[in-house]
């Protein structure tokens, strides 16, 4: 069947085409691998597509924008689209995406909160710390648990302060009772009015009505409405009535998930003739917190246990993060020594299972068909990497090169009338400019014209630092000129002792030369070759002039304005920050010069005069 064409970005549009049906998450990120957007989907291959096939249809005008710095995606599968919900809550935590900050409400779901301390509070919260703390939840209905906790603190006089209530604190006396006390909402611990182990025990209630559904306080609560019913009290037993049904809202509605305090890591792995991706899935508090994945090579006809027992070596080896249990797909090798191993890095004991059946089963299921997923994406990433431009070819071709020339830079020389020489040298990776790698040089050694002497300079500098540093050298290098600036190049490369190969591209009839010949070298005009070589010239030479430019304005700036007498360093600075450029000044009346302070109406006039005769503006 044809692919269909999302995208005009041929490796988005292949891996839009590839997606899976499962429910999970999915990561958009820009060129330059930034995370940009998190998002979860039901069926994650209808979801991701639905934006693209929606192009220019979007409400949002932040979709749009979106849409145009979506370069690739990532995606985790879930068992469920409520893990995606969840996982996408933490990874969005995590990573704070750009465009998640209007699109996507990233709270989290609360829990209720106790306390450990002499007279535990109970409270709301979004957090869920190791603090020695009790936590229930999450809940979804936020409205239902406020109205929960009201309930239980008017029953059970609940402290609501955040006091720290402490033996010391209550026999000198440090607190003053509060208005909660006054009207009936607190015991009035903080004054020792309320005994600590009484009111302890009121808290372990409602620890039981809310983890074990404890009918018990609501068979006490009808039994006070029906007393207080009988001595016609209508207003006490209707108080009576609605708190017990809060109560039986809670029963009915809440699911309570006590948030686990242990630590696991879920790891499994997939396995395809020489490579291997082990993938594992970060558990905390009862949550997945991330997914890091990991490929191995030089794994051709190990076996699972084998390469599970060497990555996990090699992975907590590298790390302080270490769980309380570690669930794999297979029992690795010399189970008790790694456990051993492991325990003593955490310094308690470290248990590695691999489950048959049940909840954690299913997660080890997931984190296996999560690998299986990704080594498959490495394989084609490996593909593509492995296909080569056909320009490429040509060019090894076409210059009898020993290898294929897959990171070329380029250098050029600029100058206006012998002043202010820059150099420029760009990168092209697989024949596509890797702009990260681009440099620019501003010559220092050579006065007036002599492009020789410059190309000796920046090609010196630049490979100089390539053999101390010991960085990746180019497979080719292209000198913008013809047979006088290659043999300078090469002059250098030969004392640096470098062997790279070198070609010289001359502008006036696209000749290409090589060291040493005297003739260009016959390289057909229609040679997708000579294409390439051009267009890896022309950005060498924008991006020189480019620089130069740029240069020439910001002397000719600090030039115009320091020929006026009076303007100083400190004065061109306070009025190029009040205004926005000097051709902005220039335009300005006196009076508003004068209101920069130190300008007088004076120097305000040569201001005015100065850069208005000069005929820049």
């Amino acid at each position: 069947m044809k692919d269909f064409k999302y995208s005009n970005n041929p490796d988005l549009n292949f891996k839009l085409n590839n997606l899976p049906s499962n429910p999970g998450v999915y990561i958009y990120k820009n060129r330059e691998g930034d995370i940009i957007y998190i998002g979860k989907a039901k069926v994650l291959k209808s979801r991701i597509r639905s934006y693209f096939l929606n192009a220019g249809k979007h409400q949002q005008f932040k979709t749009e924008i979106l849409l145009k710095h979506i370069a690739n995606i990532e995606y985790i599968i879930t068992d469920s689209e409520l893990e995606a919900l969840l996982l996408e809550s933490n990874l969005i935590k995590k990573h704070k995406p750009k465009y998640n900050i209007d699109l996507k409400d990233d709270k989290s779901y609360p829990y209720i909160k106790f306390t450990k301390e002499l007279f535990p509070r109970i409270e709301i919260t979004r957090k869920v710390v190791d603090d020695g703390s009790k936590y229930y939840g999450p809940y979804t209905n936020v409205k239902s648990l406020r109205e929960l906790l009201r309930s239980l603190k008017n029953i059970y006089k609940i402290r609501n302060c955040s006091l720290s209530i402490t033996k010391e604190s209550i026999e000198n006396k440090k607190h003053r009772l509060c208005l909660d006390y006054h009207i009936g909402n607190c015991g009035g611990c903080c004054n020792g009015i309320v005994d600590s182990k009484f009111y302890t025990e009121r808290a372990k209630d409602i620890i039981s009505f809310i983890t074990a559904n404890d009918k018990t306080l609501i068979s006490r609560l009808k039994s006070d409405m029906n007393e207080a019913s009988k001595k016609l009290e209508f207003e006490k037993a209707a108080s009576f009535r609605d708190q017990i049904a809060a109560l039986d809202t809670y029963l009915v509605k809440q699911k309570v998930d006590n948030s686990s305090t242990d630590s696991i890591d879920y790891i499994a792995i997939s396995q395809e003739d020489n490579d291997s991706c082990c993938v594992i899935f970060k558990v905390r508090n009862g949550r997945v917190i991330a997914r890091n994945n990991y490929f191995l090579k030089g794994v051709y006809r190990k076996s699972e246990p084998v390469v599970l027992t060497e990555f996990v070596k090699l992975y907590y080896n590298r790390t302080t993060d270490y769980p309380d249990k570690i669930f794999i797909s297979s029992i690795p090798d010399e189970l008790e020594i790694l456990e051993e191993w492991l325990s003593s890095l955490k310094g308690k004991k470290l248990s590695i299972k691999s489950p048959k059946i049940g909840e954690k089963n299913k997660m080890v299921f997931l984190t296996k068909k999560n690998a299986e997923l990704l080594l498959n994406d490495y394989k084609l990433e490996k593909l593509k990497k492995d296909y080569t431009p056909r320009s490429l070819n040509s060019l090894k071709r076409d210059l009898n090169l020993s290898i294929l020339p897959r990171v070329i830079e380029c250098f050029d020389i600029s100058h206006f009338a012998g002043r202010e020489t820059v150099a420029s040298m760009v990168v092209f990776k697989d024949a596509k400019p890797y702009k990260s790698g681009y440099r620019k040089f501003k010559i220092k050694s050579v006065e007036g014209i002599d492009d020789f002497a410059s190309m000796r300079e920046v090609v010196e500098r630049r490979y100089s630092r390539v053999k101390n540093e010991n960085l990746q050298k180019p497979d080719l290098i292209v000198i913008d000129g013809g047979k006088g600036q290659l043999s300078s190049a090469k002059h250098i490369l030969d004392s640096l002792g470098l062997d790279i190969k070198v070609i010289g591209l001359a502008k006036r009839l696209e000749e290409v030369f090589l060291p040493g010949e005297s003739e260009p070298e016959f390289i057909p005009r229609t040679s997708s070759a000579i294409k390439l070589l051009q267009s890896i010239r022309d950005e060498a030479h924008r991006f020189a002039i480019t620089f130069h430019r740029n240069l020439r304005e910001k002397e000719q700036v600090k030039s115009l304005l320091d020929d006026i007498k009076g303007i100083g360093p400190a004065k061109r600075k306070l009025l190029l920050d009040h205004f926005n450029s000097v051709e902005e000044i220039s335009k300005l009346p006196v009076k508003e010069l004068v209101r920069v302070k130190g300008i007088t109406e004076d120097l305000a006039k040569s201001i005015v005069e100065t850069l208005r005769g000069s005929g820049e503006f």
